[in-house]
């Protein structure tokens, strides 16, 4: 039995998923174990913002009464939304663009 966590946690959403797990199978795993503790960590700090009343990082856009963050990771090249969920202490990646120039990725 796993212990229940106290922390806030980064969950992705099913295309966001997919879009880290392909840069994991494509020979960037390091990107991706990258990003999982980038993710990890914004969580923590998504945290501390809401605890503290300020605004969680990134850029805020309102979509169907959603308040979504978007944030750049450019020396990367990946992009993410996510939204904040404090009763579930969770932030939820939604979109995740990842842009490679790699030509033998198809």
């Amino acid at each position: 039995m796993r212990p229940v966590s106290r922390g806030w946690q980064a969950v992705a959403e099913l295309r966001a998923a997919e879009v880290l797990h392909a840069m994991g199978t494509s020979g960037f795993t390091e990107l991706h174990d990258q990003m999982v503790l980038f993710f990890r960590a914004l969580a923590l700090e998504v945290g501390d913002s809401v605890k503290s009343g300020k605004a969680p990082p990134g850029l805020p856009m309102e979509i169907d009464d959603v308040i979504w963050y978007s944030v750049a990771v450019p020396w990367e090249g990946v992009f993410f939304s996510y939204s904040v969920y404090p009763g579930e202490r969770q932030i939820r990646i939604c979109d995740l663009i990842w842009i490679t120039t790699d030509p033998d990725l198809p």
